[in-house]
């Protein structure tokens, strides 16, 4: 770790951090954005909106579609609206970031804080995979090999290729915790780099190697809005709406926590290092390949 990087560690404990600034998106704290949320949509969502709502639910309130809330709005209102594209543009037009989380595994925190996190440059990654797993101490690790894993894998392919995207999770605690089931990244690193070891030499001794490298890294990070596509922040945006409403509804209680566990995003471009809030190296990490 560079000097001076040492102050940039944060608590793992949440609940420990000062709240993020209120012109940042944490979807976890529905606390902090929920007031907000109403306030945001309160032109078109009015109060009678939600109590047609509430008298007459829809059977299915779900985030992907919000036909549901745009045929209320039409048949109390007379308005027609498309909620999804509505919720977007505000959460573009009142946030200036989106607040996510970016699991890996290093020893040199110090470089995030130096040049940011960066797409996947399936070169570069290569390029360590010859350095750790071709340095003559593993048996049958070869370049041919190596370039058939890279040729299976198929990282550059357009059609589900890895390069080009940088991955991050909505809700942190799915990087630690078995119900989040992305553990892989802090245990591991590079996902990229385990399947290329793993072609290389083998499954358990790639899993070896790179679990004695570095240690797990959580990067707290404020996505600019700018950096993020359109379709992700309907997703999210929509995601916003179904959990508003069902909290109207009297068995809000079976939508209490947080509903985003698990969930994943990306972006397509260099996340600066001045984006990067702080890290935090978790005492316990659930390894879904255990």
């Amino acid at each position: 770790m560079r000097p001076g990087y040492e102050d940039r560690e944060i608590a793992e404990d949440q609940d420990s951090r000062p709240l993020p600034p209120e012109d940042v998106l944490s979807f976890p704290l529905v606390d902090r954005w929920r007031n907000r949320f109403w306030r945001m949509v309160g032109d078109v969502v009015t109060e009678d909106v939600t109590a047609e709502f509430v008298r007459n639910p829809p059977e299915y309130v779900v985030s992907d579609d919000l036909g549901w809330l745009d045929e209320i709005v039409m048949r109390v209102t007379g308005t027609a609206v498309d909620m999804k594209e509505l919720v977007a543009t505000r959460l573009v037009r009142d946030y200036r970031a989106f607040r996510a989380a970016h699991g890996t595994r290093t020893d040199d925190v110090g470089q995030f804080y130096k040049r940011g996190l960066r797409i996947l440059r399936a070169g570069e990654v290569e390029d360590r995979a010859r350095a750790i797993f071709l340095g003559g101490a593993l048996g049958g690790a070869t370049e041919e090999r190596l370039a058939a894993a890279i040729d299976d894998i198929g990282a550059r392919r357009p059609e589900g290729g890895r390069e080009g995207v940088l991955y991050f999770c909505a809700d942190e605690r799915s990087l630690v915790t078995r119900t989040g089931g992305c553990g892989h990244y802090l245990v591991y690193g590079s996902e990229y780099l385990f399947c290329l070891g793993m072609r290389v030499v083998d499954r358990w001794e790639a899993k070896r190697v790179l679990k004695s490298i570095g240690r797990p890294t959580v990067l707290i990070c404020d996505i600019p809005m700018t950096l993020m596509r359109e379709r992700l922040i309907r997703e999210f945006g929509g995601m916003m709406v179904e959990r508003a409403f069902c909290e109207q509804l009297p068995d809000q209680e079976s939508h209490s926590g947080s509903p985003w566990a698990g969930t994943a995003l990306s972006i397509p471009d260099d996340l600066p290092s001045d984006c990067i809030v702080g890290h935090y190296h978790p005492a316990i990490v659930h390894d879904p390949l255990h």
